[in-house]
């Protein structure tokens, strides 16, 4: 069910597009190599086919609240998606798009065009179809630089919505969950953890909440694990070759390929504006 709180962060995800910045002016592009190497998109069920119908009508309008949008919404561009069931709960949804060092995405995961990715001055990471260059970008995520005085999270590709998801007023985990970008990259750049664990922790039980993942062509490839319900799940680059889907006993997982057992963190977000205001002042000054 589509709660009136989550309509209205869907629109604040719009918005985030910050239309008044670039529509008045050609994109600035920043001229440095490609360094995303896969994007991963994620949700439930439900929350996909409300984000792709959303998509739809967003660049079908190509305004919010009157003003036009410098950007359409990628997610209609989307043509491979892999649906997981798992008992009981929500289907998980993940949309993967690879990249070359050139910025051009596998060809498979998108409807047909000549598309390569390139990041602005403002941060966001938008496809172009150099077929037709005149035309609209479409809008994937942003290039967050992250917090002064704190590198373990940045840079990271993160969603329109993670701006919220760190905010003191975040109160919507119900939806979207407490795992978001910064706890992703941390865990991409520590070499200690052997994969990624994207599970949010809410008072009614864990779940897979809405998120982009990434990784960069220097990472090592890392697996993608979560937990619905009571059901894990390896969403992505599963070790060994197997294959995404239900991890029917994680203790004898995670001791088959020398795995820790995932712990819970002791929040989450785990990472909040909150606790990095004193940095945040400090680079003011």
């Amino acid at each position: 069910m589509i709660t009136r709180k989550f309509a209205l962060l869907i629109a604040m995800f719009l918005l985030n597009f910050d239309s008044s910045a670039h529509s008045d002016a050609p994109i600035k592009w920043i001229d440095k190599t490609w360094e995303v190497r896969y994007m991963l998109f994620v949700w439930d069920q439900d929350t996909f086919k409300y984000a792709m119908d959303s998509a739809r009508k967003l660049n079908k309008r190509q305004t919010v609240s009157g003003v036009e949008i410098f950007a359409l919404e990628g997610r209609e561009l989307f043509t491979q998606t892999n649906y997981i069931p798992i008992p009981g709960k929500k289907t998980i949804v993940t949309a993967l798009i690879p990249f070359d060092k050139m910025g051009q995405p596998d060809s498979s995961s998108l409807v047909h065009g000549n598309w390569v990715a390139r990041r602005d001055t403002l941060n966001a990471l938008l496809l172009i179809d150099q077929s037709n260059p005149t035309n609209k970008p479409y809008y994937l995520a942003d290039w967050s630089l992250g917090i002064p005085g704190d590198w373990s999270f940045s840079p990271a590709v993160c969603a329109g919505f993670d701006s919220c998801r760190y905010s003191d007023d975040w109160g919507l985990s119900d939806v979207f969950g407490g795992f978001g970008c910064r706890e992703w990259t941390a865990q991409l750049y520590s070499w200690e953890r052997p994969y990624i664990d994207v599970t949010s922790y809410d008072p009614d039980g864990p779940f897979i909440g809405e998120f982009v993942g990434w990784s960069r062509f220097t990472d090592p490839p890392k697996p993608v694990i979560g937990l619905q319900g009571k059901t894990w799940l390896c969403l992505h680059e599963c070790p060994n070759g197997e294959k995404s889907g239900v991890i029917k006993d994680i203790k004898a997982w995670t001791k088959k390929h020398g795995f820790p057992m995932p712990e819970r963190p002791p929040k989450q977000p785990l990472y909040p504006n909150a606790d990095y205001l004193d940095d945040i002042h400090e680079f003011k000054d």
